[in-house]
Protein backbone atom coordinates (compact mmCIF):
# COMPACT_ATOMS: atom_id res chain seq x y z
CA UNK A 1 0.00 0.00 0.00
CA UNK A 2 0.82 3.82 -0.61
CA UNK A 3 2.19 5.23 2.59
CA UNK A 4 4.37 8.30 3.70
CA UNK A 5 6.87 6.17 5.15
CA UNK A 6 9.19 8.37 8.17
CA UNK A 7 12.58 7.36 7.35
CA UNK A 8 14.55 8.99 10.44
CA UNK A 9 14.65 12.60 11.98
CA UNK A 10 13.44 14.96 9.57
CA UNK A 11 13.17 13.09 6.90
CA UNK A 12 9.67 11.29 5.48
CA UNK A 13 8.86 9.95 2.23
CA UNK A 14 5.97 8.63 0.16
CA UNK A 15 6.06 5.10 -1.03
CA UNK A 16 4.99 1.31 -1.01
CA UNK A 17 4.60 -0.11 2.70
CA UNK A 18 3.94 -3.75 3.76
CA UNK A 19 0.16 -4.07 3.74
CA UNK A 20 -2.51 -3.46 6.63
CA UNK A 21 -3.59 -6.54 7.33
CA UNK A 22 -7.01 -6.90 9.32
CA UNK A 23 -6.31 -8.59 12.66
CA UNK A 24 -8.85 -11.51 13.76
CA UNK A 25 -9.95 -9.38 16.97
CA UNK A 26 -9.78 -6.01 15.23
CA UNK A 27 -11.08 -4.18 11.75
CA UNK A 28 -9.28 -3.21 8.46
CA UNK A 29 -9.89 0.55 8.09
CA UNK A 30 -9.67 2.34 4.62
CA UNK A 31 -8.30 5.61 5.50
CA UNK A 32 -10.17 8.62 4.51
CA UNK A 33 -8.51 11.45 6.32
CA UNK A 34 -5.43 11.54 9.34
CA UNK A 35 -4.61 14.69 10.75
CA UNK A 36 -1.24 15.91 11.55
CA UNK A 37 -0.75 16.33 15.27
CA UNK A 38 1.67 18.27 17.08
CA UNK A 39 2.93 15.26 18.48
CA UNK A 40 3.69 13.93 15.11
CA UNK A 41 5.58 16.97 14.08
CA UNK A 42 7.81 16.80 17.55
CA UNK A 43 8.60 12.79 16.32
CA UNK A 44 9.23 13.68 12.93
CA UNK A 45 12.03 15.71 13.92
CA UNK A 46 13.00 14.28 17.36
CA UNK A 47 11.87 10.47 16.72
CA UNK A 48 10.97 8.79 19.55
CA UNK A 49 11.34 5.61 21.69
CA UNK A 50 8.50 3.78 20.88
CA UNK A 51 9.70 4.19 17.11
CA UNK A 52 11.92 2.61 14.77
CA UNK A 53 12.50 3.99 10.79
CA UNK A 54 11.17 3.28 8.68
CA UNK A 55 7.92 3.69 10.24
CA UNK A 56 4.34 5.40 9.00
CA UNK A 57 2.99 8.04 11.54
CA UNK A 58 -0.67 9.40 12.11
CA UNK A 59 -2.92 8.83 14.69
CA UNK A 60 -5.72 11.10 14.04
CA UNK A 61 -7.84 8.49 12.13
CA UNK A 62 -10.98 8.24 9.92
CA UNK A 63 -11.66 5.89 7.52
CA UNK A 64 -14.39 3.31 6.08
CA UNK A 65 -14.77 0.16 8.02
CA UNK A 66 -13.92 -2.32 4.97
CA UNK A 67 -13.16 -5.96 6.74
CA UNK A 68 -14.02 -6.92 10.41
CA UNK A 69 -12.19 -9.32 11.93
CA UNK A 70 -14.16 -12.74 13.12
CA UNK A 71 -13.46 -12.12 16.73
CA UNK A 72 -14.38 -8.45 16.56
CA UNK A 73 -17.94 -8.72 14.80
CA UNK A 74 -19.96 -8.73 18.35
CA UNK A 75 -18.17 -6.05 19.98
CA UNK A 76 -18.48 -3.98 17.17
CA UNK A 77 -22.30 -4.77 15.96
CA UNK A 78 -22.58 -4.10 20.08
CA UNK A 79 -21.22 -0.34 19.33
CA UNK A 80 -23.62 0.00 16.28
CA UNK A 81 -20.91 -0.31 13.34
CA UNK A 82 -21.05 -1.85 10.35
CA UNK A 83 -18.94 -2.60 6.83
CA UNK A 84 -19.17 0.54 5.36
CA UNK A 85 -19.42 2.83 7.99
CA UNK A 86 -17.58 6.07 8.49
CA UNK A 87 -15.26 5.66 11.86
CA UNK A 88 -13.28 8.06 14.05
CA UNK A 89 -10.57 6.42 15.80
CA UNK A 90 -9.77 8.05 19.46
CA UNK A 91 -5.41 6.96 19.32
CA UNK A 92 -4.88 7.08 23.04
CA UNK A 93 -5.95 3.37 24.07
CA UNK A 94 -6.97 2.10 27.34
CA UNK A 95 -7.82 -1.59 28.93
CA UNK A 96 -10.77 -0.95 30.77
CA UNK A 97 -9.33 -2.95 33.60
CA UNK A 98 -6.68 -1.45 35.53
CA UNK A 99 -6.86 0.76 38.57
CA UNK A 100 -7.05 3.88 36.62
CA UNK A 101 -9.74 2.96 33.80
CA UNK A 102 -12.11 1.48 36.87
CA UNK A 103 -12.18 4.79 38.26
CA UNK A 104 -12.96 6.77 35.61
CA UNK A 105 -9.60 8.06 34.27
CA UNK A 106 -8.85 5.56 31.38
CA UNK A 107 -6.96 8.45 29.58
CA UNK A 108 -4.13 7.15 32.26
CA UNK A 109 -4.76 4.04 31.69
CA UNK A 110 -1.61 2.03 33.29
CA UNK A 111 -1.13 -0.47 30.37
CA UNK A 112 -2.23 2.49 27.40
CA UNK A 113 -1.16 2.17 24.22
CA UNK A 114 -1.43 4.98 21.46
CA UNK A 115 -2.41 4.78 18.03
CA UNK A 116 0.90 5.39 15.31
CA UNK A 117 3.51 4.78 18.11
CA UNK A 118 2.95 1.31 19.18
CA UNK A 119 0.74 0.32 16.02
CA UNK A 120 1.46 1.75 12.63
CA UNK A 121 -0.71 5.07 11.82
CA UNK A 122 -2.23 6.43 9.04
CA UNK A 123 -0.51 8.35 6.73
CA UNK A 124 -1.28 5.19 4.36
CA UNK A 125 -4.12 3.99 2.54
CA UNK A 126 -5.11 1.49 4.99
CA UNK A 127 -4.58 0.99 8.67
CA UNK A 128 -5.08 -1.69 11.08
CA UNK A 129 -7.04 -1.40 13.96
CA UNK A 130 -6.45 -4.20 16.94
CA UNK A 131 -8.69 -5.18 19.68
CA UNK A 132 -7.45 -2.49 22.38
CA UNK A 133 -9.09 0.24 20.04
CA UNK A 134 -12.46 -1.04 19.06
CA UNK A 135 -13.92 0.65 22.10
CA UNK A 136 -12.36 3.65 20.86
CA UNK A 137 -14.00 3.71 17.13
CA UNK A 138 -17.09 5.78 16.68
CA UNK A 139 -19.41 6.37 13.76
CA UNK A 140 -18.38 10.17 12.57
CA UNK A 141 -22.39 11.85 12.74
CA UNK A 142 -24.01 13.00 9.59
CA UNK A 143 -22.95 15.85 8.02
CA UNK A 144 -19.76 15.81 9.29
CA UNK A 145 -16.88 15.28 6.65
CA UNK A 146 -14.18 12.56 7.61
CA UNK A 147 -11.33 15.67 7.61
CA UNK A 148 -13.03 17.21 10.27
CA UNK A 149 -13.85 14.60 12.48
CA UNK A 150 -10.17 14.10 12.61
CA UNK A 151 -10.06 17.38 15.24
CA UNK A 152 -12.22 15.18 17.09
CA UNK A 153 -9.07 13.49 18.80
CA UNK A 154 -7.11 16.56 19.80
CA UNK A 155 -9.79 18.28 20.67
CA UNK A 156 -11.45 15.38 23.09
CA UNK A 157 -7.65 16.27 24.92
CA UNK A 158 -8.75 20.04 25.24
CA UNK A 159 -12.29 19.08 27.05
CA UNK A 160 -10.46 16.44 29.27
CA UNK A 161 -7.87 19.39 30.48
CA UNK A 162 -10.53 21.66 31.42
CA UNK A 163 -12.35 19.31 33.91
CA UNK A 164 -10.11 20.31 37.12
CA UNK A 165 -9.67 24.36 36.01
CA UNK A 166 -13.23 25.62 36.36
CA UNK A 167 -13.45 28.21 33.79
CA UNK A 168 -17.19 30.53 34.84
CA UNK A 169 -18.43 33.23 34.09
CA UNK A 170 -16.68 36.32 33.25
CA UNK A 171 -12.96 34.48 34.18
CA UNK A 172 -10.06 35.91 32.35
CA UNK A 173 -8.47 33.04 31.23
CA UNK A 174 -4.91 33.01 29.08
CA UNK A 175 -4.19 30.32 26.97
CA UNK A 176 -0.39 30.33 25.99
CA UNK A 177 0.77 29.50 22.24
CA UNK A 178 -1.82 29.51 18.94
CA UNK A 179 -1.81 26.37 17.61
CA UNK A 180 -5.02 24.12 16.68
CA UNK A 181 -4.90 22.91 20.41
CA UNK A 182 -4.47 26.71 21.79
CA UNK A 183 -7.17 27.95 19.56
CA UNK A 184 -9.55 24.90 20.94
CA UNK A 185 -8.59 25.92 24.71
CA UNK A 186 -9.66 29.57 23.54
CA UNK A 187 -13.01 28.49 22.01
CA UNK A 188 -14.01 26.29 24.51
CA UNK A 189 -13.41 29.01 27.47
CA UNK A 190 -15.09 31.43 24.90
CA UNK A 191 -17.90 28.53 25.52
CA UNK A 192 -18.22 28.17 28.71
CA UNK A 193 -18.26 32.12 29.64
CA UNK A 194 -15.05 33.63 30.24
CA UNK A 195 -15.23 37.21 30.30
CA UNK A 196 -12.25 37.60 28.73
CA UNK A 197 -9.40 35.61 27.08
CA UNK A 198 -6.04 36.58 25.53
CA UNK A 199 -4.35 34.12 23.12
CA UNK A 200 -0.81 34.83 23.49
CA UNK A 201 1.80 33.33 20.51
CA UNK A 202 5.22 34.27 18.88
CA UNK A 203 4.33 33.49 15.74
CA UNK A 204 2.81 36.15 14.09
CA UNK A 205 1.22 34.21 10.95
CA UNK A 206 0.02 31.29 13.69
CA UNK A 207 -1.63 34.23 15.41
CA UNK A 208 -3.76 35.57 12.49
CA UNK A 209 -4.98 32.14 11.47
CA UNK A 210 -6.08 31.59 14.75
CA UNK A 211 -7.95 35.24 14.66
CA UNK A 212 -9.61 34.40 11.72
CA UNK A 213 -11.20 31.56 13.60
CA UNK A 214 -11.91 32.87 17.09
CA UNK A 215 -12.65 36.90 15.90
CA UNK A 216 -14.70 37.90 18.89
CA UNK A 217 -15.33 40.85 21.58
CA UNK A 218 -14.21 39.05 24.11
CA UNK A 219 -10.71 37.72 22.82
CA UNK A 220 -7.73 39.48 22.28
CA UNK A 221 -4.44 38.29 20.10
CA UNK A 222 -1.12 39.16 21.87
CA UNK A 223 2.16 38.70 19.47
CA UNK A 224 4.24 37.87 23.23
CA UNK A 225 7.14 38.03 20.38
CA UNK A 226 7.64 41.79 20.21
CA UNK A 227 5.90 42.47 23.81
CA UNK A 228 6.27 40.72 27.35
CA UNK A 229 3.31 38.34 27.87
CA UNK A 230 3.08 39.10 31.34
CA UNK A 231 2.92 42.95 31.20
CA UNK A 232 0.13 42.18 28.69
CA UNK A 233 -2.19 39.80 30.74
CA UNK A 234 -1.34 42.59 34.03
CA UNK A 235 -2.63 45.10 31.41
CA UNK A 236 -5.43 43.74 30.21
CA UNK A 237 -6.65 42.65 34.34
CA UNK A 238 -5.89 46.03 36.00
CA UNK A 239 -3.13 44.17 37.49
CA UNK A 240 -4.65 41.52 39.09
CA UNK A 241 -3.93 38.96 36.78
CA UNK A 242 -5.76 35.81 34.84
CA UNK A 243 -7.90 33.44 36.66
CA UNK A 244 -6.92 30.50 34.08
CA UNK A 245 -3.94 30.19 32.63
CA UNK A 246 -3.63 27.26 29.52
CA UNK A 247 0.03 26.19 28.70
CA UNK A 248 -0.57 25.03 24.88
CA UNK A 249 2.45 24.66 23.88
CA UNK A 250 5.59 22.68 24.28
CA UNK A 251 7.92 25.15 26.40
CA UNK A 252 9.56 25.75 29.67
CA UNK A 253 9.92 29.23 29.97
CA UNK A 254 5.90 29.11 29.02
CA UNK A 255 5.35 27.14 32.02
CA UNK A 256 7.46 29.49 33.86
CA UNK A 257 5.89 32.67 32.79
CA UNK A 258 2.46 31.12 33.46
CA UNK A 259 2.74 31.18 37.45
CA UNK A 260 3.34 34.79 37.19
CA UNK A 261 0.36 35.48 34.92
CA UNK A 262 -2.41 33.98 37.73
CA UNK A 263 -4.44 36.04 39.69
CA UNK A 264 -4.53 34.63 43.59
CA UNK A 265 -6.47 31.56 43.42
CA UNK A 266 -5.49 31.37 40.21
CA UNK A 267 -5.52 28.02 38.17
CA UNK A 268 -2.93 27.48 35.64
CA UNK A 269 -3.03 24.15 33.13
CA UNK A 270 0.18 22.45 31.59
CA UNK A 271 -1.32 20.77 28.47
CA UNK A 272 1.92 20.50 26.80
CA UNK A 273 4.35 18.39 27.04
CA UNK A 274 7.84 19.47 27.29
CA UNK A 275 10.36 17.76 24.87
CA UNK A 276 13.48 15.32 25.53
CA UNK A 277 15.99 17.89 27.74
CA UNK A 278 13.68 20.49 28.60
CA UNK A 279 11.46 18.33 31.22
CA UNK A 280 12.30 20.46 34.48
CA UNK A 281 11.14 24.42 34.98
CA UNK A 282 12.44 26.76 37.55
CA UNK A 283 9.00 26.23 39.88
CA UNK A 284 8.10 29.46 41.56
CA UNK A 285 6.48 27.60 44.72
CA UNK A 286 6.12 30.76 46.58
CA UNK A 287 3.31 31.59 43.68
CA UNK A 288 1.66 28.48 45.41
CA UNK A 289 2.04 29.29 49.05
CA UNK A 290 1.40 33.09 49.28
CA UNK A 291 -0.94 32.95 46.18
CA UNK A 292 -3.03 30.05 46.59
CA UNK A 293 -2.13 29.47 42.67
CA UNK A 294 -3.13 25.60 41.76
CA UNK A 295 -0.83 24.18 38.84
CA UNK A 296 -2.80 21.01 37.20
CA UNK A 297 -1.41 18.70 34.23
CA UNK A 298 -3.95 16.84 31.90
CA UNK A 299 -3.31 13.95 29.05
CA UNK A 300 -5.15 12.53 26.61
CA UNK A 301 -8.93 12.35 27.25
CA UNK A 302 -11.91 10.13 28.53
CA UNK A 303 -14.83 8.37 26.61
CA UNK A 304 -17.06 10.95 27.88
CA UNK A 305 -14.77 13.62 26.55
CA UNK A 306 -14.37 11.95 22.85
CA UNK A 307 -18.13 11.74 22.62
CA UNK A 308 -18.35 15.71 23.57
CA UNK A 309 -16.01 16.29 21.11
CA UNK A 310 -17.90 14.90 18.22
CA UNK A 311 -20.81 16.34 19.35
CA UNK A 312 -19.25 19.57 19.65
CA UNK A 313 -18.03 18.95 15.88
CA UNK A 314 -20.80 18.34 14.21
CA UNK A 315 -22.54 21.06 15.82
CA UNK A 316 -19.78 22.98 14.89
CA UNK A 317 -19.70 24.50 18.11
CA UNK A 318 -17.21 27.51 18.05
CA UNK A 319 -16.43 27.00 15.07
CA UNK A 320 -14.23 24.62 15.61
CA UNK A 321 -14.40 23.29 12.25
CA UNK A 322 -11.97 25.82 10.95
CA UNK A 323 -9.25 24.43 12.60
CA UNK A 324 -8.18 22.21 10.13
CA UNK A 325 -7.00 24.92 7.72
CA UNK A 326 -5.15 22.96 5.14
CA UNK A 327 -6.57 19.47 3.73
CA UNK A 328 -3.41 17.59 1.65
CA UNK A 329 -2.91 14.68 -0.53
CA UNK A 330 -0.59 11.95 0.57
CA UNK A 331 2.13 12.90 -1.66
CA UNK A 332 2.30 16.45 0.24
CA UNK A 333 2.52 14.81 3.93
CA UNK A 334 6.74 15.65 4.17
CA UNK A 335 6.29 18.85 3.29
CA UNK A 336 3.09 19.78 5.28
CA UNK A 337 5.71 18.78 8.81
CA UNK A 338 8.06 21.93 7.73
CA UNK A 339 4.85 24.20 7.14
CA UNK A 340 3.25 23.52 10.26
CA UNK A 341 6.34 23.85 11.92
CA UNK A 342 7.12 26.73 10.61
CA UNK A 343 3.36 28.54 11.60
CA UNK A 344 2.14 28.71 7.95
CA UNK A 345 -0.82 26.41 8.88
CA UNK A 346 -3.00 25.82 11.95
CA UNK A 347 -4.38 22.07 11.76
CA UNK A 348 -3.38 20.00 8.44
CA UNK A 349 -5.15 16.56 7.37
CA UNK A 350 -3.99 14.24 5.05
CA UNK A 351 -7.18 12.65 3.03
CA UNK A 352 -5.06 9.88 0.62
Amino acid sequence: MRAAIWKGPGSMEVGTAPDAECPEDGVLLQVQACGICGTDVRSFYNGDRRIEAPWVLGHEISGEVVEVGPRAEEELAGAGIALGDAVHCISTLWCGHCHMCRGGAENLCLGGELMGFDHPGAYADQVAIPNIALKNLFRIPDGLSPAHATFADPLSDVICGHKDIAIGLDDAVVVIGAGPVGTAHAALARLQGAGQVLLLETAARRLELAHAILDDERMAYVDSSDQDGRAAVMAATAGFGADVVIVACSSDVAQQEAMDMAAPRGRVLFFGGLPKGTTHIQFPSNVLHYREVQVHGSYASRHRDQVRALDMLAKDAGGLRSVVSDIIELDEAPDAFPRIRAGEALKVVVAP
